[in-house]
């Protein structure tokens, strides 16, 4: 494709010095991956200037340069590089890329999911939905990307723009149903750093706001104005005839966000959800089971979706099964449908995800990615609930080199609601763990400290509220394990899906679900042999 070609847009401004008739066989934002006839996007990132590296993309065989960088126009001036310069090249590099592939987006039901919380479950929930009704959907998030049939390891929870636009790209080209969508996550990054810019959505969810990445963001206001982007700017400016923001109603964000997009009514319209009456979709009569879910959802115009059955748990998956239903609603989807792939949906990898360790006598064993204090607040919350008679056992820790004020609110929720609390390490990264671990206690206020050997037996009861620290993340787990009951239930947060651990430059393999199942399988094993 030739150049003018793929710097077309209106809202954007390109100027070009050189020949805009080169053709582009291909683009990258990488100087490593560039190869002759490609396009390099160079760009200023939160941790490296990529315009440094435009004389290796030149070499490794570039035809042409976008950058912002004035300067570079008479630096490779005669060098037979097309310059490409922009004001907006982030901006610029979306839509380049959007173009190259001759906007496959348009030819999708394209649903994007926002917020702190629930994101990865309402993406899996709407995928679920939309195959029951028979559409080819692909998947864009933090545990993978699903295209076509195939499985992609996630490097971000929302692609580079190149990438994206050729996953939208083969999804359109993917043989079988008529209609096509393709359901992803949109992350505050990704929204701050234009990724998803030029894209046409369809629908844009919003979940709720809660404090993370702060350590990139700064506040919570410029973490919600990079959410709200995906709706006041993304949204908006999408190409299709009908375009949808589903927003949570009862989420202080989400209450600011409709009030917002009041001004846009002619352009978007607004579906809320939430539990209350007054919500455009909500839930009604919700029974809570060790096992998962049961509730009416009401929908607009007296509608009802009667006792639909969800084999998730929790109060906050309510929300996340609503918003998916509101998603669905706003593409048509039949209720029937929507029922059935609610239904259908077993669980979400390390969402609260249940660990079978093919013992009768095993406590109830979740793993989840809870990692911020409110995520971590919300599914102890939970798993508090649903156990009746037994303690509730907490293993958890926080990220090394990220926003260091949820360390000591992860603290206090885990001691305040858990039994027994028992704070390890989570890629710490740079950082020394016992150094972590020291900030996670000191928002620690009631619970008292415990030695490690003190915790089994009846030297704990239900409601003691007691913590100790145990640094080896394996080490952590097999003490959870060791000092629960078949009555009690353990959480393991913070890792969920994730498969590694991260110490100093060091990455090495590491998950939370092997390390349960090595467990029962030693005490397996050492039953066979004392039977012997």
């Amino acid at each position: 494709m030739k150049i003018k070609d793929i710097i077309k847009d209106k809202d954007l401004k390109f100027s070009v010095y050189g020949s805009a008739g080169i053709n582009i066989i291909g683009i990258s934002n990488d100087s490593r991956k560039i190869k002759k006839g490609y396009l390099f996007a160079a760009k200023k990132g939160v941790n490296v200037d990529s315009n440094i590296y435009i004389e290796e993309a030149i070499r490794n065989g570039a035809s042409a340069i976008l950058t912002g960088d004035v300067l570079a126009v008479k630096k490779f001036e005669g060098s037979g590089v097309s310059v490409i310069i922009a004001k907006a090249p982030l901006k610029a590099y979306a839509v380049i890329s959007r173009n190259f592939f001759g906007n496959p987006a348009e030819r999708l039901n394209v649903i994007g999911v926002t917020g702190t919380n629930g994101k990865t479950t309402v993406t899996f929930l709407i995928r679920s939905i939309l195959n029951a009704a028979g559409h080819s959907a692909g998947l864009i998030g933090t545990i993978g990307y699903e295209i076509g049939g195939r499985i992609i390891e996630s490097k971000n929870t929302t692609p580079d723009p190149y990438e994206l636009n050729k996953m939208f790209s083969d999804i359109a080209l993917t043989n079988g149903a008529a209609e096509k969508s393709c359901v992803m996550e949109v992350s505050s990054h990704s929204l701050a750093q234009d990724r998803v810019y030029g894209i046409p959505f369809d629908v844009a969810v919003f979940t709720n706001l809660t404090r993370d990445h702060l350590d990139y963001h700064k506040s919570m206001k410029r973490y919600f104005g990079a959410k709200k982007k995906l709706f006041t700017e993304i949204l908006l400016k999408s190409g299709k005839a009908e375009k949808f923001a589903v927003i949570n109603n009862d989420d202080y964000y989400g209450k600011i966000l409709i009030t917002e997009l009041k001004d846009y009514l002619g352009k978007v319209k607004v579906l809320a959800y939430g539990l209350d009456e007054n919500c455009g979709i909500s839930a009604h009569n919700i029974n809570y089971y060790r096992d998962g879910l049961k509730f009416d959802i009401i929908l607009p115009d007296n509608n009802k979706i009667k006792s639909v059955r969800s084999n998730l748990i929790g109060s906050y998956n309510v929300y996340n099964i609503l918003a998916a239903v509101s998603a669905a609603y706003a593409l048509s989807v039949p209720l029937e449908y929507i029922s059935e792939g609610i239904e259908s949906l077993s669980g979400v990898p390390g969402r609260i995800e249940k660990v079978s360790t093919g013992s009768a006598e095993s406590p109830l064993i979740c793993i989840d990615y809870a990692h911020t204090d409110d995520a971590l607040k919300r599914v102890l919350s939970v798993l508090r609930n649903i156990t009746e008679t037994g303690k509730l056992i907490s293993v958890f820790g926080c990220g090394g080199d990220r926003d260091k004020g949820k360390r000591p609110l992860m603290g206090e929720h885990s001691t305040t609601i858990a039994d027994i609390s028992i704070i390890t390490s989570d890629n710490p990264r740079s950082e020394d763990p016992l150094s972590i671990i020291k900030e996670i206690e000191s928002g620690i206020k009631d619970a008292k400290f415990a030695d490690k050997k003190g915790l089994g037996g009846a030297a704990v009861k239900r409601d003691g509220h007691v913590y100790t620290v145990e640094e080896d993340r394996t080490n952590a787990i097999k003490l959870a394990l060791s000092v629960a009951t078949d009555e009690d239930t353990v959480l393991i947060a913070g890792k969920g899906h994730e498969d590694y651990m991260i110490v100093k430059e060091n990455k090495f393999h590491f998950s939370d679900r092997e390390e349960v199942l090595k467990y029962y399988n030693k005490i397996k094993t050492k039953n066979c042999e004392n039977r012997i």
